[in-house]
């Protein structure tokens, strides 16, 4: 009987092992190389709330109609800024937006212009290093440096968040910069009678718009080098009675008190010389009271008027004690002269008031200033773009001056004009003391370093996408063609896994005895004597010749295979030199493979 050979060695399942390695790769982009970088894209993006009708080649307006392109690919820039906002930021929702990390880490806001930078799979990998990916542009004269804080944020180093009051301590927020979404165009800004959202105790809640506001170009940053250049938006109040912003009384509210350490932090222009009405609690409130026609509990306006004319904004403290007139604040921007003014801080609890002043303070109408009040230990102070002037006065707040009545931005109430001509942005309260490093940050209006609105984050990082958005309202990073429109570098870091492989192949020393040649078996005559001599020259077959038998040649291992359950190969390892098989021992090898 010929000897059959032993063809397959089961695998142990402890035998195997396999190891993913994560290795990240250095990839550099830049604007020099760009067009040979094939699968790269660069596109710049603007909002448009109805998406245009556009040929599908050109990329431009049907007919006429004529809208921004991207020229690398022909990308209406309209459509790419509401891809882009579908697909991550609408309504900051882990669950309607992509590639989320952490909600609470992960700052998403899109302005109405954005520059965004995309990279091919086959140059990221698995997704983007988090934390690796950087950007340097070059935009006229300013050069930006972006860095990615592995969050999934876009972060500029120039802006100092150390000087920042604290985000946690505050309590109200209100910015206008995302109303641009409420028109068709940012081109087409106007009015806007629609509540408006703000943030108590982080919770997003709706003021209400009495008649209507406008919506415009918000606070100027400037520079030696640069001139005056709006960035983000702000409420206007003409000159039409009524016109404000009402945030319902909450309970957080009463903390205004003179034991309270708290702060409140707005930016303001006058667009007149008069005396004006910012920021009230006194002059509307709902009340609920009992209806003797039906019997029925309802809820009515009540408007608090004081005997001065409508167009009167009070400003001394005996206006306040002779009306009766309790509340814990009162915020007026005082005449102005042309070229400087001063703002004043009332509180009064009906029968006292307090009131305190910037002091003398060099502005013009039409310039952008940033006023703070602030109560520390009792003291109460008031300062006009980080300082109080040479004529500022210090108080003390009486005792008891909270009330019930709405926060109101504007006119006091519907039926007077004492706060129009102005405009607001970046109205924030915070339930402790900033300090005056604080208060010179939140002040910071400087074109390449603006502080005002209290973050550094200037666009967000997709790791899984392999896509970069750079926007902001700050006009450095959004002025021309944006951040990838002139000199630019991209570096970052792709994850690829590598998995390492290691398989113990066992051969116990009773297996695998006899070659696997094939000029080891020959095919039988089929006459004559069988002999050694005559194997020789037969043909290969199926038995296996004498000297192979016998054990006088001992085979040789020079490759081991791998196989599934369905005996096919999977892997084949090659030795560096023939390994003789001996019958009496075990033998034993581990085959390494990485992919």
């Amino acid at each position: 009987m010929p000897i059959i050979p032993s063809v397959f060695q089961p695998i142990r399942a402890n035998d195997y092992q396999q190891r993913p390695i994560k290795t990240y790769k250095h990839y550099k982009v830049l604007s020099s190389t760009f067009p040979s970088n094939d699968g790269y894209f660069r596109h710049n993006a603007i909002y448009r709330k109805h998406v245009p009708h556009i040929d599908g080649t050109t990329g431009q307006g049907v007919g006429e109609r004529v809208f921004p392109i991207n020229t690398d690919d022909n990308t209406n820039q309209h459509v790419v800024w509401n891809v882009i906002n579908h697909k991550y930021y609408r309504n900051n929702n882990p669950a309607e937006a992509a590639d989320f990390l952490d909600i609470n880490s992960q700052i998403r806001s899109i302005w109405h212009s954005a520059s965004i930078f995309t990279a091919p799979y086959g140059q990221v990998g698995e997704k983007i290093k988090p934390g690796s990916l950087t950007i340097t542009a070059s935009i006229g004269g300013t050069t930006i440096n972006l860095i990615d804080d592995g969050l999934g944020n876009l972060t500029d180093a120039v802006i100092d968040t150390s000087t920042f009051a604290s985000s946690s301590r505050n309590f109200f927020y209100m910015s206008f910069n995302d109303l641009y979404k409420k028109f068709n165009d940012y081109d087409e800004l106007g009015e806007l009678s629609k509540g408006i959202s703000y943030k108590l105790n982080k919770v997003e809640k709706s003021a209400v718009i009495n008649d209507s506001v406008t919506i415009v170009s918000g606070i100027e940053v400037t520079s030696s080098a640069v001139s005056a250049t709006p960035s983000g938006l702000a409420a206007k109040f003409d000159g039409t009675s009524g016109h404000n912003i009402r945030i319902p009384h909450n309970d957080k509210f009463d903390r205004f008190g003179r034991h309270d350490d708290w702060t409140i932090s707005l930016w303001h222009k006058q667009l007149d010389e008069r005396d004006q009405t910012i920021l009230s609690k006194w002059g509307v409130k709902e009340e609920t009271f009992l209806d003797s026609i039906d019997g029925k509990r309802k809820v009515r306006t009540v408007n608090n008027n004081p005997t001065e004319g409508i167009q009167t904004a009070l400003i001394t403290a005996a206006q306040f004690e002779n009306n009766a007139i309790r509340t814990p604040f009162h915020i007026v921007a005082g005449e102005q002269d042309g070229t400087s003014g001063e703002y004043h801080f009332i509180a009064c609890d009906g029968k006292k008031a307090t009131r305190v002043t910037s002091g003398n303070v060099h502005m013009t109408p039409g310039d952008w200033q940033h006023v703070c009040v602030r109560n520390s230990a009792s003291k109460l102070e008031i300062f006009a773009n980080g300082v109080t002037g040479s004529g500022g006065t210090i108080g003390t707040l009486p005792d008891f001056t909270s009330n019930a009545a709405d926060v109101v931005l504007g006119n006091i109430n519907d039926e007077r004009q004492d706060g129009v001509d102005q405009m607001v942005a970046e109205i924030r309260m915070y339930d402790y003391a900033v300090n005056n490093t604080g208060i010179a940050s939140l002040g910071n209006k400087h074109y390449l370093s603006a502080s005002c609105y209290q973050t550094n984050v200037v666009g967000n990082v997709f790791y899984k996408n392999g896509q970069a958005v750079a926007s902001s309202p700050l006009p450095k990073y959004n002025s021309g063609s944006g951040i990838f429109g002139n000199t630019w570098e991209v570096k970052y870091r792709g994850t690829h896994t590598i998995y390492e492989n290691e398989c113990l192949v066992r051969v116990p020393k009773d297996q695998f005895n006899v070659t696997m040649n094939p000029t080891s078996t020959y095919r039988p005559v089929t006459d004559g004597n069988v002999s050694d001599s005559n194997q020789t020259t037969l043909p290969p077959g199926e038995l296996r010749k004498g000297l192979f038998v016998s054990g006088t040649l001992k085979p040789y291992i020079t490759s081991i295979g791998l196989y599934n359950d369905k005996a096919e190969m999977l892997a084949t390892a090659k030795l560096a030199q023939p390994i003789q098989k001996n019958p009496d021992i075990d033998m034993n090898f581990v085959v390494r493979w990485d992919y």
